[in-house]
């Protein structure tokens, strides 16, 4: 069976050492690699706000694993997430072929744009270098007239 590429984000307890979440996240990680899937990323984000409260807690360490697994693996990782108490809230999704193609072309795209970027600051680098030349000055009016007088505000009786 060919496997599938999810990713699981989950919420673990704001008031967890960094060891238990590490081994939370590794228990996450030997689960997927003990079914015959693979791990593609392993983020751990850290403390963040909770948009509202989860099971009486404000923050949480929130925890990102990219996989691919087969969808058998999908209800055993759940059922763990459920029976770990330090996970307060979790989030599995399926990642089509469709969603992954325009993943990698916006990484694509972000390149492409990135590289132009840096030859763009390349040009103004060198027209840095380069002496200002002089601004323009337009002689269509004298002097005088040039410098505008303000006028006297007229007082009516």
């Amino acid at each position: 069976m060919k496997l599938r590429t999810y990713e699981t984000l989950f919420i673990v307890q704001p008031n967890a050492a960094d060891e238990e979440v590490q081994a939370v996240t590794t228990g996450v990680e030997n689960l997927v690699a003990q079914d015959g899937g693979n791990v593609l990323v392993s983020d751990i984000w850290g403390k963040r706000r909770l948009a509202y409260e989860v099971k009486r807690f404000n923050e949480g360490i929130y925890v990102l694993i990219r996989f691919e697994a087969n969808p058998q693996l999908i209800d055993k990782l759940e059922n763990q997430f459920k029976l770990n108490d330090d996970i307060i809230r979790y989030i599995v999704v399926h990642f089509d072929e469709k969603m992954l193609r325009l993943e990698e072309e916006q990484k694509r795209r972000n390149a492409e744009a990135l590289e132009r970027r840096d030859e763009g600051r390349g040009r103004d680098e060198e027209e840095r270098e380069r002496p200002a030349k002089p601004a323009k000055v337009q002689k269509d009016q004298p002097e005088s007239e040039a410098e505008e007088k303000p006028e006297e505000a007229s007082v009516e009786a």
